[in-house]
């Protein structure tokens, strides 16, 4: 009888999420039993308010901090009517080095294009920037921050861009404006100590 309850709340376990975690890296050493989240973005009914010429190409980034610990598992930005080459989204840690990057694929004239990657854990409190290069034109809301303040949607927030050349490096140069570079982020949710049987809600 025992055997049978154990096997049952195992299985209840794993059924608490398809997107169960095993890695021993990363935020799931503190909690080796956890799940992703939903996605998040930085970005939401957010729309670019001119396109500018961006001859020769310039790397432009946003600046955000998680407010939970997660992972990156993919890379967005506003393609501007008129943009052309290739993109590749970057990620960048405070102290500057580059932890992750995506190259997209297949995408459409202009709007929202997207890209998956593996995945890089990232951690609250830390401070990101998400960058990606533009090659003939490029989106931008002027001063956004300045005018309406940090941006937070759910366990982002954001409250700065960069810009800089050359396409690839990390853009240093500050402004308040958004140049919809963007992150799907994926919160980290530890499963409580105590097993989610099949007549008990996972946590």
């Amino acid at each position: 009888m025992k055997r049978i309850t154990l096997v049952a709340a195992t299985l209840a376990l794993a059924a608490c999420s398809d997107n169960a975690l095993v890695d021993t890296t990363g935020p799931e050493v503190a909690h080796p039993r956890a799940y992703l989240g939903p996605v998040e973005t930085i970005f939401t009914n957010q729309t670019p308010e001119s396109t500018l010429d961006a001859s020769p190409g310039w790397e432009v980034a946003t600046r955000f901090t998680p407010e939970a610990d997660g992972r990156i598992t993919g890379f967005r930005f506003w393609k501007a009517d008129g943009e052309t080459g290739t993109h590749t989204a970057r990620l960048w840690n405070s102290a500057g080095t580059q932890i992750a990057s995506g190259t997209f694929s297949s995408e459409t004239t202009s709007g929202w294009q997207s890209v998956s990657i593996t995945g890089v854990y990232v951690y609250a409190g830390s401070t990101y920037r998400v960058s990606v290069n533009t090659n003939t034109k490029q989106v931008k809301t002027y001063n956004y921050f300045g005018i309406n303040g940090p941006i937070s949607n759910g366990n982002l927030y954001a409250d700065y861009s960069y810009y800089g050349q050359p396409t690839g490096s990390r853009p240093t140069t500050g402004s308040g404006s958004i140049y919809f570079v963007d992150v799907n982020f994926r919160e980290v949710i530890p499963i409580s100590p105590s097993p989610c049987y099949i007549d008990q809600p996972c946590p």
